[in-house]
């Protein structure tokens, strides 16, 4: 038996293991621990979490504002490299599995590879080659609009470029569309909260399965396109947020279509009388409102994302989604294909839940063994 360790940010760690990030692992527990792995959540650095074989470090526990306490208990200064953090754990293990949270493809924390035994991301460039070069925002996509259309002063980006003798530490973990979102259509916030307290005694994630949201099928739209973003329109990083505001721009102009920043559940109801969801890119490339807009048994429409690699992977042009060019030259076409096309829109949806729901399937346990067995030779 493999021992598995995870430390995950204290607040959260409940939430994102019962229907998050982590939701996938406490749902087949059973299943992994009859493989031979056993994976067990530290909400703290303790003792019985260095004595595990391998720790996975989520990258967001030990380098944002709300863990002092770790600091504090690693006696590191307040204003600390987090490598510092990296370097005082290896001591202790140094078996250290690096889980890479940051948003996009290009941004990345190839610092630490010297100090760890695998570096997981949830989604890398399929061309590894990108990862020697220096892009404007450590974005492919930043740097296409920068260069573009000159959105911003020109600034010197200088990341950690990756070297080939780092190559076979990198491993694909799994997106957001793991995760089981809380039905806020059929439930009430006192089901929530019961919903909540079952997690926290259940270890069975799939005693929780009847509080989450379900795959929707298309049914009679009173929408034809329906689109939600949070705008940055004063942000300096024009670059990375363009693509939202260029897309309202054209759905104002073409559709007369404004953009509607509503309350969850009413945005969840707005999805499923849609035909099509229009998507773009916001700090990164996967979004969950995709994996939302599939749910509600929307179509959708996402720029090109052929240059990255994802697991779940929705992103199959013309199959689970379409796609549009970054330069935007094809979205208005692609719309009104898509809108006048019920046949497309229902394989569309039909191909990107089977996609969804396979991940809790044969399919999904199949990827997890395998990823496991990855991070641990």
């Amino acid at each position: 038996m493999i021992s598995i360790g995870i430390i995950n940010r204290g607040p959260l760690l409940n939430w994102g293991k019962n229907f998050g990030y982590w939701y996938l692992i406490k749902y087949f527990y059973n299943e992994l621990r009859s493989a031979g792995y056993e994976i067990n959540f530290y909400e703290s650095m303790s003792s019985k979490f260095y004595k595990s074989d391998f720790i996975i470090i989520d990258s967001r526990s030990i380098t944002e504002k709300y863990t002092h306490k770790i600091r504090k208990k690693l006696k590191l200064s307040v204003n600390y490299n987090f490598l510092e953090t990296i370097l005082k754990i290896q001591k202790k293990n140094p078996n250290i599995v690096w889980l890479d949270l940051t948003d996009s493809s290009g941004t990345t924390q190839f610092e630490v590879l010297p100090y760890v035994r695998k570096y997981v991301k949830k989604q890398f460039y399929k061309d590894k080659s990108f990862y020697k070069k220096n892009f404007f925002r450590d974005r492919y996509y930043a740097d296409f609009y920068q260069k573009k259309f000159s959105l911003e002063k020109n600034i010197n980006f200088k990341t950690h470029l990756l070297t080939d003798k780092y190559l076979s530490k990198l491993v694909l973990g799994w997106n957001i569309g793991v995760g089981n979102y809380f039905d806020v259509l059929n439930r009430d916030k006192y089901e929530k909260y019961l919903c909540i307290l079952k997690s926290l005694k259940s270890n069975d994630s799939k005693d929780l399965y009847k509080y989450c949201l379900g795959f929707h099928k298309p049914e009679k739209k009173l929408n034809d396109v329906y689109y939600s973003f949070n705008l940055r329109n004063n942000d300096e990083k024009k670059s990375i947020h363009f693509q939202r505001n260029k897309v309202t721009e054209m759905m104002i102009k073409y559709f007369k279509s404004k953009n509607l920043r509503l309350g969850h559940k009413e945005y969840l109801k707005r999805l499923k009388q849609s035909k099509i969801s229009i998507g773009a890119f916001g700090w990164g490339e996967v979004c969950y409102r995709e994996f939302e807009a599939i749910k509600m048994g929307a179509a959708v429409i996402f720029p090109s994302v052929d240059y990255i690699e994802t697991w779940p992977n929705i992103y199959r042009d013309n199959y689970s989604y379409v796609s549009y060019k970054l330069d935007f030259s094809n979205l208005i076409d692609k719309i009104n294909l898509v809108s006048s096309n019920k046949d497309l829109r229902e394989n569309l949806v039909e191909n990107s839940q089977r996609i969804c729901k396979n991940v809790y399937s044969n399919e999904g346990l199949e990827y997890l063994i395998n990823f496991f067995k990855k991070i641990t030779n």
